[in-house]
């Protein structure tokens, strides 16, 4: 079973989300695991570990945003003495030393073209070959990747391989943005604040009403990670020693963080050289996808009435040359039953 205190929350939205990463777990299958910066892939990913067969076994992540970009095969598949300059002994690497148990590669899409023909090799034939070795060395490993971008658009636009890419998402998970998890916040702050209280080292502090009304209010652009900072720095700038709740007022900061938001946004959509019908369209998909398919509840998300929303849908869904074969189809249009996020296969 899935552990309800690492994963909270029982929205429509993440209980769907619990339920397919909990059938997941039983299975042995390469995972891909989306979503936004903050929503908790890291967490799901643990979760999904501890949950399998593989748990007694090593869990190790590689977070590759980190790793300079030469270093990163040495880092994954290790390498002999003297294989560069530098290696003056022999490392084993991340895929052998999480032999027996799981190995999370985040923000998969980091990898450059080269690693990720090596990489696709390492999924087919379950091999790895060291840095400056011709030896072929097997390797028991369950491959999780996590991705802040959605990866079937990277291989559409060419920058991830359609390959590598079948391989990586046998199983394709998303973590639902907080924004979309209605009714969760309450949960996830008032258990947060406990963990923020014993980081920081301060007493803990209960959330007024009115403090939870303003978080409720705020749309968490940094999604999880981002409260768990706002809780954190409420509890460290309270005055020495304070016990009592924490009112609306200590969280006017958050303002400062959305204001401008919509200019920022803008110039990056001008940047990107998208035409407003491409992003009105993206938006209008989005949404349908985070509100699991219901269209009652993307239409209120985004201010239109659902009538408003098919139609802008549909209308601009058939511009693109797309029509019955995405969001913007009449079929899917039509249903608020809401529906599983992750896929099965590619």
């Amino acid at each position: 079973m899935i552990e309800t205190d690492s994963m909270l929350g029982e929205s429509d939205a993440f209980r769907g989300f619990r339920r397919d990463l909990e059938r997941v777990a039983g299975s042995d299958v390469t995972v891909l695991i989306q979503g936004e910066h903050g929503c908790g892939k890291s967490i799901a990913a643990r979760v999904l570990h501890r949950a399998s067969a593989r748990s007694d076994g090593p869990y190790l992540e590689v977070h590759l945003a980190g790793l300079a970009p030469s270093l990163i095969e040495a880092e994954l598949f290790g390498h002999v003495e003297g294989a560069f300059t530098g290696a003056s002994k022999a490392r084993e690497g991340r895929f052998r030393a999480a032999n027996g148990g799981t190995l999370v590669l985040d923000g998969i899409e980091r990898l450059s073209p080269e690693l990720q023909v090596k990489l696709l090799r390492v999924l087919q034939e379950r091999v790895i070959e060291p840095l400056g070795s011709e030896e072929s060395l097997p390797i028991d490993v369950r491959v999780v990747a996590t991705s802040s971008l959605d990866l079937a658009v990277e291989v559409r636009e060419q920058r991830f391989r359609e390959d590598l890419y079948y391989r990586v998402a046998v199983v394709v998970l998303r973590v639902p943005p907080l924004r979309a998890r209605e009714g969760d916040l309450p949960i996830l702050a008032a258990a947060l604040v406990g963990q923020a209280a014993a980081t920081v080292g301060v007493p803990e502090r209960p959330l007024s009403a009115a403090a939870l009304e303003r978080l409720a209010a705020h749309p968490w652009p940094g999604n999880v990670r981002e409260l768990e900072n706002a809780l954190e720095r409420v509890l460290v700038l309270a005055p020495s020693g304070a016990r009592t709740a924490v009112e609306a007022a200590e969280l006017d900061f958050l303002g400062e963080a959305v204001e401008g938001s919509e200019q920022e946004l803008a110039r990056e959509v001008l940047a990107r050289g998208l035409s407003i019908d491409a992003f009105t369209h993206a938006l209008l998909e989005v949404a349908l996808a985070e509100e699991r398919g219901n269209v009652s509840a993307a239409a209120r998300r985004i201010g239109l009435s659902r009538r408003a929303f098919e139609y802008r849908l549909r209308k601009l869904g058939e511009e693109a040359g797309v029509a019955g074969n995405d969001a913007s189809s009449s079929d899917l249009a039509s249903s608020d039953t809401p529906s599983s996020d992750s896929e099965v296969g590619p």
